[in-house]
């Protein structure tokens, strides 16, 4: 069954995404979800399962749960209590979310509602009462909508559950032979919808042994003179399940229980006994595998278990784990027949009793020989798993990703290991030594094929990227453990990467990381109150700088660039703690950003790969301490400015291919001089500059009181940017064209369309973060858009004249003409040129002048890397061997032209 409001939904999607059409009662011609041929199939009614008919091929059943994970959540607002059917919200999740069918099931549960006032957060629940205790009642509930802040269950306030049980009605518990005992309720409403006997310990933690009703149990049977049923401990196939397992049994065992064990069948995703009933495979068939598989779990010793393996499959070698210690089993057949050619019955006078003596004695003695011909050696003394397949397309390399564990409870290892390393036992032991302490493989390569077999066979993919940040192609952002797609949030799993929808799954090889906490409860939303005391206008443009960077490439695919940012001010104006605070709203730690003259080509070109619709923060300060130091060339930068190339790295494949991953994120320059470069640099720049002028005692408390925010109450900032980010892009695109018309007004002399769509962009990112994230008053709104007018108007100003730098050098010269004598028949001493149009400076006399005089010059090669850009002066070329008018001899000179107002 399905209803009717998911039905929809479902049909809908399948229609769009995979191209159904309807025929009949069926859904047909549609795309399969994994192969993505059209041959797919579904039922119209209730499509539970995408049907792929290519069995040679394909095959592959794809479950809609899977598919749409966010069509079986948010119960509540989906499926809202009606007057006649006040219990439909926790109706739709047992039929849905469970497969249970609720006609059986009524009057066992009832919806509920859990609220936690502390938080303020609240939630529909699924409750069970719990009553195998006369006078000590309790309950168990599941709660529907954790919102991520709730816990999924909770019991009876003040109720100890340690020791209940929940039972199924109309049981008949003294009479069976065996009853399977699960965690869950759902389990075992599973197993008794499938005819099985069972009962739930609500739990496999220690303690919760169900005492109560074993006792009650055993009592009832001695009174009645009837045996003790057998006990099936059937919890969850992993350790938690295990541990509760080996626990229960033993404690069952002293209480005069025979017990057993069952598990369900382990895999690449966990199953429990609920999903095993969805599947259709709980069938009386069914439950020997289950038993056999919690048989191979409590085998007392490696040639026990060996021993099942062998009578299940036949098989006369073959590897085997026990204890987290791999094994190599070899059935001796010489040694097995030596110890049954010598069996002889004599005759008895009752035949029948002899066949079945003979049968008993026969079996006994097989398994003698068994015991006796088995040869188990170990050959690891640790168990490697390999979880999966990790591959990156870009830079076409993959690795298997193993899990190791150790015996004696010692922590589990993961790590990679290369086609080549498994590809060899020498290989394969060096590895293996290097990633799990103290263990040496000491199998031979046969042995290690036959592990290989049983490791990667179908093994499951996982997709790799090499950053952090957005992958624009799955339109998913990966940040530590969290993943934001569509803006839904998913958690990493277990094994270190993310399941996303339609069967994606996504890994990120984390240059850093980012330590971001998801309980909005402890959300300190006041910082922006501090910030705007500390920094005013200038913080909230740095800010929006900030998160911009989250959409930088969905902006540059709408708009083709994203602006660069340049912070400049004085030392000790509060960059550094003012970049410190917006990296812990993104969750990361004591980082401020990256000197760039002081990292090498490939180390600057690996930070700039590192992130994607992340910022990249370049810190330089006056490099009047650092005469080793070169000034960087920001006209290296000038192609980032549309996400263009990093430059070429070599595939390491063989052959001459390259990889040229575009720039993915967005470039902030944290400055104490300002920057001077081309005018094509210069115009992808917004700037915007701090004062010490401009500090008061207040915003010095202010600022102190943002420095002590910790991460882990702020960091909720980048998660509710990615949960909008579809309605901040589309607030963007809206406010932008406004912003982009009120700049171009006459009025405002903007000339550069460049300089106009930079700030454009930040005022409209300003407005969307306004709308939907922070709450910043209306009337410091105001400021900020005058602000970012006053630097654009400043910008273009600037792209108009000479750089501060550039200015006052050719003002010392002038003023050194001026004012320094010279011999009558000399007209300059400092223009070497003999044309009348321009003017050639020898740097090393002009220094040795200014030092002579005491004129003040900036450092040379900061001097140099501006006058390249000069305009006043017109610069023409660099180090030209030119014919001294002053020395008479030959001199190397930067070459300008002079303004027409000089010219002789």
């Amino acid at each position: 069954m399905m209803f009717p409001e998911t039905q929809t939904l479902v049909v809908d999607r399948l229609k769009a995404e995979y191209e159904f059409k309807e025929r009949g009662d069926k859904l047909r011609l549609g795309k399969c979800p994994n192969c993505s041929h059209k041959e797919a199939w579904t039922s119209l009614e209730s499509p539970w399962v995408v049907h792929c008919p290519r069995n040679n091929k394909c095959g592959i059943p794809t479950y809609i749960r899977d598919l749409y994970p966010d069509l079986f959540e948010k119960w509540e607002k989906r499926f809202k209590p009606t007057a006649e059917n006040p219990n439909k919200t926790v109706d739709a999740y047992l039929v849905e979310g469970r497969g249970l069918p609720i006609d059986r099931l009524k009057g066992l549960y009832s919806q509920e509602y859990f609220k936690d006032y502390d938080l303020g957060v609240g939630s529909t629940t699924l409750r069970f009462p719990i009553k195998d205790e006369k006078g000590n009642e309790g309950w168990w509930q599941r709660i529907l909508d954790d919102q991520g802040v709730l816990p999924k269950t909770t019991y009876k306030k003040g109720w100890n559950s340690k020791g209940h049980s929940w039972l199924t009605p109309n049981t008949n518990y003294i009479d069976s032979k065996e009853i399977w005992i699960t965690e869950g309720i759902f389990d075992t409403i599973a197993l008794w919808l499938s005819d099985i006997t069972s009962f739930s310990c609500l739990s496999a933690g220690s303690g919760y042994y169900p005492s109560i009703f074993l006792n009650e149990l055993k009592q009832e049977c001695i009174s009645a003179g009837k045996p003790l049923p057998k006990l099936v401990w059937a919890f969850d196939n992993d350790k938690a399940g295990h541990d509760g397992i080996f626990h229960n049994m033993e404690r069952g065992l002293t209480d005069g229980f025979e017990c057993e064990a069952a598990l369900p069948p382990s895999g690449r995703k966990k199953v429990d006994w609920n999903d095993l009933y969805k599947q259709d495979r709980l069938k009386f068939t069914d439950l020997e595998n289950y038993k056999y598989y919690g048989a191979l779990l409590v085998a007392p010793k490696p040639v026990d278990k060996a021993l099942l393996i062998y009578k299940r499959n036949g098989t006369k070698t073959f590897p085997f784990d026990f204890h987290n210690q791999v094994y190599w089993f070899k059935l001796d057949n010489d040694k097995y027949d030596e110890y049954l050619k010598d069996i002889n019955f004599e005759d008895k006078e009752n035949s029948d009793w002899l066949e079945e003596e003979k049968e008993k004695a026969l079996a006994d003695r097989r398994d003698k020989a068994l015991h006796a011909a088995a040869n188990v050696t170990k050959i690891m003394s640790c168990k490697p798993t390999a979880l999966y397949y990790q591959y990156s397309e870009e830079t076409d390399e993959a690795w298997y990703y193993f899990n190791i564990d150790f015996p004696r409870n010692n922590k589990a290892v993961k790590n990679t290991f290369t086609g080549s390393q498994l590809a060899a036992a020498s290989e394969f032991k060096k590895r293996l030594l290097a990633v799990a302490p103290g263990v040496v493989y000491t199998g031979n390569g046969t042995q290690l094929d036959r592990l290989l077999e049983k490791w990667i066979e179908d093994i499951k993919r996982v997709q790799l990227i090499n950053y952090v940040g957005y992958q624009a192609e799955l339109k998913t952002y990966v940040l530590g453990d969290l993943a934001y797609q569509s803006g839904k949030q998913f958690q990493i799993n277990n094994e270190d990467y993310f399941e996303l929808p339609k069967n994606i799954n996504l890994k990120s090889r984390a240059p850093f990381s980012l330590d971001i906490n998801s309980n909005q409860g402890d959300y300190q939303k006041q910082w922006i109150t501090d910030l705007i005391d500390a920094y005013g206008v200038k913080g909230l443009i740095a800010l929006t700088t900030f998160f911009g960077s989250l959409y930088a490439q969905q902006i540059r695919k709408m708009h083709k660039s994203f602006p660069f940012v340049e912070i400049v001010g004085e030392p000790g104006t509060g960059k550094s703690t003012l970049l410190q605070f917006l990296w812990k709203l993104f969750g990361r730690i004591n980082y401020e950003g990256l000197d760039p003259a002081k990292s090498s080509k490939s180390g600057l070109l690996r930070t700039f790969r590192q992130v994607s619709n992340l910022p990249i923060v370049l810190i330089e300060s006056d490099r009047e301490g650092d005469k080793g130091v070169k000034q960087f060339d920001w006209d290296s930068l000038k192609t980032l400015y549309d996400g263009g190339s990093l430059g070429a790295q070599g595939v390491k494949n063989g052959g001459n291919e390259t990889y040229e991953p575009p720039f993915m994120g967005t470039l902030i320059m944290s400055q104490n001089a300002e920057i001077i470069s081309t005018e094509a640099v210069m115009g992808r720049i917004v700037q915007t500059k701090f004062f010490k002028d401009q500090l008061t005692k207040a915003s010095l408390f202010a600022s102190r009181r943002l420095s002590k925010y910790e991460h882990q109450n702020v960091s909720q900032f980048i998660l509710k940017c990615l949960n909008k980010e579809k309605v901040i892009l589309e607030s963007y695109s809206l406010n932008l064209q406004k912003h982009d018309d009120f700049l171009h007004q006459d009025h405002h002399n903007i000339q550069s369309s460049r300089i106009v769509h930079n700030h454009a962009q930040l005022m409209a990112l300003f407005d969307s973060m306004c709308q939907h994230i922070v709450d910043v008053p209306v009337q410091i709104q105001k400021q900020v858009h005058a602000e970012l007018l006053t630097m654009a108007q400043n910008r273009d100003k600037v792209l108009k004249s000479d750089s501060v730098l550039v200015q006052n050098f050719w003002n010392t010269v002038e003023e050194m003409e001026d004012s320094i004598k010279r011999p009558e028949h000399v007209l300059s001493n400092i223009n070497h040129s003999a044309k009348s149009d321009q003017i050639a400076i020898h740097f090393a006399s002009l220094y040795k002048l200014a030092a002579d005089y005491r004129y003040a010059l900036p450092d040379q090669t900061e001097l140099q890397n501006a006058l390249r850009h000069s305009m006043h002066y017109r610069f023409i070329e660099a180090n030209k061997p030119v014919q001294s008018k002053i020395a008479g001899t030959t001199k190397r000179c930067w070459i300008f032209e002079k303004p027409t107002s000089q010219r002789d």
